[in-house]
Order: C-alpha cells, then sequence, then structure tokens
C-alpha cells in the first residue's frame, strides 16, 4: 500500500503523514525476547503492531496494542501519535486531541504527530490552529515531505471556503512532489468546482497516471467530461468503474449520470 494511501483518511481526505508506519508487521515478542528487549524496544513493537490491525480495521485490537505500548513507555512520541489517530478514526475527539498534544510535547520535531494534529484541527472546526500545525511541518527543512502538510494545508482551505489559498497550498506541493496522487485529484475537483474544465482534465489525467483510481476519482471523470461535451470519454470512465468497483454505491450516481 502507498504510504499517502493510509494518509488520506476521513471523510475530509486530509493527508496525514505517516512516516512512524512500519514496513513489516511484527509479531507479538516471546516472554524471552520481552525479557531480552528493552521497555522502549517493547513499546515500539506494540506500536508497529497497532498501526497494522489500524490499518486493516481492527480497532479493539490496536487500541490494546497501543495502550499496551504507552503501559511500557508513556514518553513514546509515536504511541502517543499513533493513538491520536486511532482515537480520532473511533471519534472519540477529546482522547484524540490529548494523545496528539501528548506526542508533540514530547517531542517537538514530531513532524508526522503535527501534520495529523493539523488534520484533526481541522476536521475539528479550528483551522486556524490547524494552519499553525501544517506551518511547522512545511516550514523546517528537517521534514522530508512537504508536499503532505501541503496538501493538507489546502484541503482544509477548501473545506472553509478559502478559494484563493487552496490552488497555491495545491500548487506548492505539487512543486514539492508532481506526482503526489492526493494533490493531483484536490486540484482537479477545485479547477472543476470553479468552471476550469480542461485544467481539471489535465489534473485528473495526471493523476491516473501516477495511482490506480478509487471510485471518486472516476466519477470526477464523468462530470468532468460530461461538462466538456464528451460523452465517449465519460462513459469510459463508467465502464471502469463498473469493472472495478461493482459494488460501491457511486456507480449508481454514475448511472444517473449517464442513463443508458
Amino acid at each position: 500500500m502507498p504510504e499517502w494511501r493510509l494518509a488520506v483518511v476521513l471523510s475530509l481526505a486530509l493527508v496525514a503523514g505517516c512516516s512512524w508506519l512500519p514496513e513489516t508487521q511484527e509479531e507479538v515478542p516471546t516472554q524471552r525476547e520481552r525479557e531480552e528487549l528493552s521497555p522502549e524496544q517493547a513499546s515500539q513493537i506494540y506500536v508497529e503492531k497497532g498501526v497494522h490491525y489500524m490499518d486493516d480495521g481492527l480497532y479493539d485490537i490496536a487500541l490494546k496494542d497501543m495502550q499496551k505500548a504507552v503501559e511500557l513507555d508513556d514518553d513514546n512520541s509515536e504511541a502517543h501519535n499513533a493513538l491520536g489517530v486511532l482515537y480520532q478514526r473511533i471519534d472519540n475527539p477529546s482522547q484524540a486531541d490529548s494523545h496528539f498534544r501528548k506526542a508533540i510535547s514530547l517531542k517537538s520535531d514530531n513532524y508526522a504527530a503535527r501534520n495529523n494534529y493539523g488534520r484533526f484541527l481541522c476536521a475539528s472546526g479550528q483551522p486556524e490552529e490547524a494552519f499553525e500545525q501544517f506551518r511547522q511541518v512545511y516550514g523546517t527543512k528537517l521534514y522530508g515531505q512537504p508536499w503532505m502538510p501541503l496538501t493538507n494545508a489546502g484541503i482544509c482551505a477548501r473545506s472553509i471556503g478559502q478559494k484563493m489559498e487552496v490552488e497555491r497550498y495545491l500548487r506548492q506541493a505539487l512543486e514539492a512532489n508532481p506526482r503526489f496522487p492526493p494533490a493531483l485529484l484536490e486540484l482537479a475537483r477545485v479547477s472543476h468546482e470553479t468552471g476550469q474544465a480542461m485544467a481539471a482534465r489535465g489534473f485528473l489525467q495526471r493523476y491516473l497516471g501516477a495511482t490506480k483510481p478509487d471510485p471518486d476519482a472516476l466519477l470526477l471523470g464523468i462530470d468532468i467530461e460530461l461538462r466538456l461535451g464528451n460523452r465517449a470519454a465519460a462513459t469510459e470512465y463508467l465502464n471502469t468503474l463498473r469493472n472495478r468497483f461493482p459494488d460501491s454505491p457511486i456507480l449508481m450516481q454514475a448511472r444517473q449520470k449517464l442513463p443508458e
């Protein structure tokens, strides 16, 4: 799974910084292994396990592992960052806020945590506080993926109607990484919404060249091509949606746009 795919979470499609995600899933350490590990090492193993379970939607198991991680090492900034993400996903904003704050207080340069916290703040109706967190991340040269917080800032600006700022943030994200799919898709949406159909088509085509489409992107393609009067291209998007996502509820919306 590409790193950005897990990063794009919740209905706002905000991009979480996922530099703390492990490459492979670790098994529960045996008793002997636990005796050989320091509490800090064991804590990190539980964080990594918990993140994988969270990715699989097994939130109850993920929560137990992450709680075990902070029990072993309450100073583990990554454990509190992961707990913040998990509590946001299970709709417990007070706990999410608490753990994000703890993660940052323990390690002020935990830029992934700041990025995630900014995403949380925007979703919680605190955009100015969110922008400050994003600035802390994209404003430093110590974080190697500035396109993530810039895309988050753009999406947050879009959620509060700051149209000028949306495009500025997203274009900066693409300057840093011209193939970052979330930024390309958001610019396609913004261009479509502002009546720039040709620009929207261009951004969507670049998005499709960088990753496999999801149902929302294919529906956007239908809308763009219909606005441009290209029913044949819109039908191609519909056929792709039908073939790849036959059970998606979005397919019904698409069929209504292109009745047979």
